[in-house]
């Protein structure tokens, strides 16, 4: 997953947060994993590290920094962060006891904060998509017909 924050390190700002996972590569990070649906179930619950207005707060922000990367990155930009993604057999859970990790299951278990996600980061995700022809006319062929 670390993978994926640093493969935007010019959109970073100068301060960090925790251990030098900056806001935006914070951002990337967690909107990546949600906005493309590379998860894992659930496999232990966690209390939320921030409160309830403070987490959606944080969510909205890291969804404005995700969807604002996603509109002006490059086809190339998105074509490496798909490539970056762990599959589900090397995508470990996230673990409960750190900050990120209960942010991630905060976020796995709250449909309100799946949603912010979808909503800010899904229409530039999609555009770009688009934008960069990553959907085939054979795939879009196969989904038709089915």
């Amino acid at each position: 997953m670390w993978q994926i924050a640093q493969a935007c390190p010019k959109h970073s700002p100068k301060r960090a947060v925790g251990s030098g996972l900056s806001i935006s590569r914070f951002s990337l990070l967690v909107g990546a994993l949600m906005a493309l649906g590379i998860t894992q179930p659930v496999r232990a619950q966690a209390a939320s590290p921030l409160p309830p207005e403070m987490m959606k707060s944080t969510i909205e922000q890291m969804s404005n920094s995700l969807a604002q990367y996603i509109s002006g990155a490059s086809c190339t930009d998105i074509a490496q962060l798909i490539k970056m993604l762990p599959t589900n057999a090397s995508n470990l859970a996230p673990d409960p006891n750190s900050i990120l990790g209960a942010v991630i299951l905060s976020v796995k278990n709250s449909p309100d904060l799946q949603s912010i996600i979808a909503s800010r980061v899904g229409p530039p995700l999609i555009g770009k998509v688009i934008e960069c022809n990553m959907i085939s006319p054979e795939l879009l062929f196969k989904v038709m017909s089915r």
